[in-house]
């Protein structure tokens, strides 16, 4: 399955395929105390997975919960020298990680099940095509881009 991920103004990404047709959409919520909530949503606007910001900093951590429980942690472990980003939760560890920001791949448990691409639009901002093999592919996958956008931030162009 592949998936293009682009930034759609504050904390806001649209998730489609390559035809264009939109799969998800991740949306920013700002809480009155704290971080703010990124939410991905289903094409019909179902609210799956909720984002939270735990760590800031050299190593930016997250939490991605589900049915208001915790369902994985994502933590960057690199930043420059073999960037990566790992998510752990449900038995299960998936690793983002290349030897750049902008060509990464995704493998889970150990076995590469895809990649993820980045290339910069003319404004700027990058524009991300992620790539997963079908019998691998989750709801939750998407949110890995929004991680590593807001883990190298700007890197990525």
């Amino acid at each position: 399955m592949e998936l293009i991920i682009t930034l759609k103004g504050s904390g806001k990404y649209a998730v489609t395929d390559p035809k264009g047709r939109n799969i998800y959409s991740v949306t920013k919520k700002r809480k009155l105390v704290g971080n703010p909530i990124t939410t991905l949503h289903d094409a019909s606007g179902y609210a799956l997975y909720t984002l939270i910001r735990t760590e800031s900093g050299r190593n930016p951590a997250f939490q991605i919960v589900f049915n208001d429980s915790l369902y994985m942690t994502a933590q960057c472990t690199s930043m420059y020298v073999d960037p990566c980003v790992r998510f752990e939760g449900d038995g299960t560890v998936y690793e983002l990680k290349g030897k750049m920001h902008n060509n990464m791949k995704l493998r889970k448990d150990g076995v590469e099940i895809g990649g993820l691409t980045t290339e910069a639009l003319t404004n700027g901002d990058p524009r991300y095509s992620l790539i997963v093999d079908n019998k691998y592919f989750d709801d939750i996958i998407p949110l890995f881009v929004v991680i590593v956008d807001k883990c190298f931030n700007g890197s990525n162009k």
